[in-house]
């Protein structure tokens, strides 16, 4: 020992003399995993050699989110626990049949297994994993990826709708069911759903139950609860009306820089409106028309422009006026002159040009594009083809029909009636001309805009299927219009991207709009549209507005939980609070325990069963976010009250 002690001496002291630094000391020492192991992982350097420095080491692998790995030739899976930071793996092959070292993965939310040999999938039941995929494993059964699953028991208010949360989702593709109809169902109005993402709306306040089946057996029964929603806020109705109301987005009058997004702005009777944050702002008066227009250049960017058509047919472009043209109406960056002339807006640098596209215009067909009849009395259609900087080639040509007397547009597809003949035509690259039927004197859209309907000479009326439709809503089934709203600042202040996401109702027969964030309730009556979203960054406070009968239009402060009305701009109508929640009650069970305190730590570690009902009461901060710093002062307090 004493010689070997020397030797070690002697070699450092040599070392010093020579100025020769020790080259284990800027040497990295590679992971301590099997050589298969790192032999994989060298393959796919990229991923995991995050210095590129040639070795991957324990550090790195402690910073890896994803891992994919062929389990052939290996034989200990331990060295996962090294990775701390891994959120998604995928396995393939291999005899491995002990995964339980998963357990000890804090951030594994994805898995796929390939192949794999494992016939006992029950140690996922502590993984709590949001997806899982297994392919080629026929060996697990139904029953077993079943065993696995954890659904929720929604609670939904009457009037809104929730998802069943399923985790892991994929492991296995179920039908849901649900046994009273008038307690709560499907948004397209049945009780029974293949698609597992399907939103359950709640009918009537009450209680019923979902049974989750496969293959027509029955694996699993779970509550479904409809609270009872309170009395939507009900403000007097002013005595006007809409004219004309339509929302776009806007890149020259409403643009956020900073956050690299297009605003939103809304023409309500002949006014146009900017909306961002808390405020609402006159932009033009005596509009007719507005349109957000993006056209690719030739260099492959895009050119933006605001469009506004003035009622005395000025036309302003990114609020300049086209000058020499008085415009009729406008649709997808061409308009039509009071001279029949049709033009559209060519992209030249960073703006655009006007240019000509058809000048033997008598005027468009309401709603069908890109035809219009020509002098001659015949359909024609036209296209562009941008061919450089402010140049496009023009095209145009005829679909030999005659000057329609009615016509109609569902989804893509024109019908136009010439004589008593019902032609369906559309055009993109090519055109596409088909008899329906004849001896047709009246064709329209349906009030659903899904089909086109006609009337012969004889009285019958006749459906034609729709064909490229989109943005269709089945949820009308409920008598009710549905839409999402998407508020992405929220995700900064640590929510999660689902619930940033949000859906509104809106009842056909009163009008009574109903939305649900958060847990919080929020209602209005008489609501005619949604208009948008916005976030005020300064205030950190979150909005939607609507459109109400009488033509004004309200905002709600999902934060502050208050209406006011935006146009007319009166004072902020405050909704009274029922009960205050009692602080950090978040279970909401009317009192402050222990109990909350477990919640919420469950519910910041992302336990698939922790809902929190009452998320104000837990932030203790106020600072408009739950997270350690609530969790910690609740345990100060609890203590304290020992």
């Amino acid at each position: 020992m004493k010689k070997t002690i020397s030797f070690i001496t002697a070699v450092a002291s040599l070392l010093a003399c020579c100025n020769i630094t020790a080259f284990a000391e800027n040497t990295q020492t590679p992971a301590n995993v099997d050589e298969a192991v790192y032999a994989q992982l060298m393959k796919h350097k990229f991923l995991y050699d995050l210095d590129s420095d040639g070795v991957i080491t324990d550090a790195e692998l402690a910073q890896t989110e994803y891992l994919s790995i062929d389990l052939d030739g290996i034989s200990d899976l331990s060295w996962l626990k090294k990775l701390t930071s891994c959120n998604d793996i995928s396995f393939s092959n291999g005899n491995i049949t002990d995964f339980s070292i998963l357990k000890e993965l804090p951030t594994l939310k994805y898995m796929d297994m390939r192949n794999v040999p494992i016939t006992d999938i029950s140690f996922m039941k502590d993984l709590h994993l949001e997806s899982c995929c297994l392919y080629e494993m026929d060996q697990i059964t139904p029953e077993q990826r079943a065993e696995v699953l954890h659904f929720t028991a929604p609670e939904i208010w009457e009037g809104t709708a929730a998802r069943i949360e399923c985790q892991p989702r994929n492991l296995l593709d179920y039908d849901i069911s649900i046994a009273d109809k008038d307690t709560a169902a499907f948004l397209n109005g049945t009780t029974s759903a293949s698609y597992v993402y399907d939103y359950i709306y709640g009918v009537s306040a009450g209680k019923t139950t979902y049974t989750i089946s496969y293959g027509g057996k029955d694996l699993y029964t779970g509550d479904i609860t409809v609270k009872k929603a309170p009395q939507a806020y009900d403000p007097a109705l002013h005595d006007t009306g809409i004219d004309n109301f339509e929302v776009e987005y806007s890149h020259f009058y409403n643009y956020d820089a900073e956050d690299g997004r297009l605003g939103n702005v809304a023409l309500l009777n002949g006014i146009l409106y900017s909306i961002r944050g808390s405020e609402v702002k006159v932009l033009e008066t005596d509009v007719a028309d507005y349109e957000y227009f993006s056209k690719r250049t030739y260099n492959n960017d895009y050119n933006r422009a605001d469009m506004v058509l003035k009622k005395d047919g000025t036309l302003l472009v990114n609020g300049e006026p086209v000058t020499d043209i008085k415009v009729k109406s406008m649709r997808n960056g061409y308009y039509l002159g009071e001279n029949g002339n049709i033009y559209t807006l060519v992209p030249k640098g960073d703006g655009f040009i006007t240019t000509t596209v058809a000048t033997d215009s008598k005027g468009w067909i309401d709603g069908c594009e890109p035809f219009y009849v020509s002098d001659n009395g015949h359909i024609k259609y036209y296209s562009t083809k941008i061919i450089g900087d402010g140049r496009v080639n023009v095209y145009t040509g005829s679909t030999y029909i005659g000057e329609p007397s009615d016509a109609c547009c569902v989804g893509s597809n024109c019908y136009v009636i010439n004589g008593r003949t019902l032609y369906e035509i559309r055009y993109s690259d090519t055109l596409t001309k088909n008899v329906i039927a004849e001896d047709v004197v009246s064709v329209r859209a349906s009030d659903d805009g899904l089909y086109a309907e006609y009337t012969k000479a004889d009285g019958t009326v006749e459906k034609i299927a729709g064909k490229n439709v989109y943005n269709t809503h089945p949820e009308r089934a409920l008598g009710i219009y549905n839409g999402v709203f998407y508020i992405h600042q929220y995700q900064y202040r640590g929510i999660r991207e689902d619930d940033a996401v949000f859906n509104y109702f809106i009842q056909n027969d009163d009008k009574t709009m109903s939305l649900a964030f958060l847990g919080d309730w929020c209602g209005l009556t008489n609501v005619e549209s949604e208009v948008c979203c916005t976030y005020d960054e300064a205030m950190g406070h979150g909005f939607v507005y609507f459109l109400r009968t009488d033509g004004s239009i309200w905002k709600y402060d999902l934060d502050a939980k208050q209406w006011q009305e935006a146009v007319a701009g009166t004072s902020p109508i405050v909704i009274p609070q029922e009960d205050q929640p009692v602080r950090g009650d978040v279970n909401a069970d009317g009192k402050f325990n222990i109990a909350d305190a477990v919640l919420l730590r469950q519910w910041l570690n992302s336990s698939y069963d922790a809902f929190i009902p009452n998320i104000k009461a837990g932030d203790l901060c106020e600072d408009n976010r739950l997270d350690e710093a609530d969790l910690e002062i609740m345990e100060k307090e609890l203590i304290k009250a020992r």
